[in-house]
């Protein structure tokens, strides 16, 4: 958006100065401050300069409507983006709430490819050129505000979900110095405990900022998204993004198609 909103700006000054030579032209046609040549007329002049302030009109139309779609695009890629890591956030939290709540052996990559497609949105979010004219714009200021402040954080919080991969090897290690097995690590182990809980409150934190930055931005948008509605789809069915154990797996039908 930056590149088109920049051409714009260029392309105004070019028609403002090609206008006001335009009227320099139309006045000495009139007035006659400088007299025609030989080989050069005023009417020469005017219908030149007069033909490349009409062309540069009609190039500028194009560009706005260029521009229009720009910013559709980007304010449709940017909500999506969001919603994605709404629920990309949501299956992390899902996924360790039935894990503490089923008191089962909890799997290493439990929540690591989840994190990874979150990292993956973020990446994107961060990357959105939305460049409107009005520098008074209040999706431009939440986008913003996520890059210089909340992008690091989420990066930080996303590369932090690791510590359950080490907490579950910390309690096999423990287990295997007081029983002599490894292969019983389960949600109710310590370090695994509070590993999970600290997940489920830092993606409660996110989740709610996510939740708030969508709604603001759909505001913006005059609801063109629905997230209110999105929402409560995605919380309703929210265990259809939770990752499938080893059981869950085995009780699918066969047929897929």
């Amino acid at each position: 958006m930056s590149i088109s909103v920049n051409t714009i700006k260029r392309l105004l000054w070019v028609l403002l100065g090609v206008f006001v030579l335009t009227y320099l032209i139309s006045l000495n046609i009139e007035f006659h401050f400088v007299a025609d040549t030989k080989w050069l007329s005023n009417e020469f002049l005017f219908a030149i300069v007069g033909g490349a302030f009409a062309s540069l009109v009609i190039v500028i139309v194009c560009e706005v409507i260029r521009y229009r779609q720009l910013k559709f695009a980007t304010e449709a890629a940017l909500f999506s983006n969001l919603a994605n890591l709404y629920g990309q956030f949501l299956i992390i939290r899902s996924n360790c709430k039935r894990a503490l709540n089923n008191h089962a052996l909890v799997a290493d990559n439990l929540i690591q490819p989840t994190c990874n497609n979150a990292m993956m949105f973020a990446d994107y979010i961060n990357g959105t050129d939305y460049t409107p004219f009005c520098q008074k714009n209040k999706i431009k200021d939440i986008l913003l505000k996520y890059k210089t402040e909340k992008y690091q954080t989420m990066k930080s919080v996303l590369f932090g979900f690791i510590n359950l991969q080490i907490a579950i090897h910390t309690d096999k290690m423990e287990l295997i110095k007081q029983q002599g097995v490894s292969n019983n690590v389960t949600s109710d182990c310590p370090y695994v405990n509070r590993t999970l809980n600290k997940v489920i409150n830092q993606t409660t934190t996110i989740l709610t900022y996510l939740d708030q930055t969508i709604s603001q931005i759909d505001n913006e948008l005059n609801n063109r998204y629905h997230w209110q509605n999105m929402k409560q789809t995605i919380n309703t069915y929210q265990e259809n993004f939770v990752e499938q154990n080893l059981d869950d797996y085995l009780k699918e039908d066969v047929i897929v198609f």
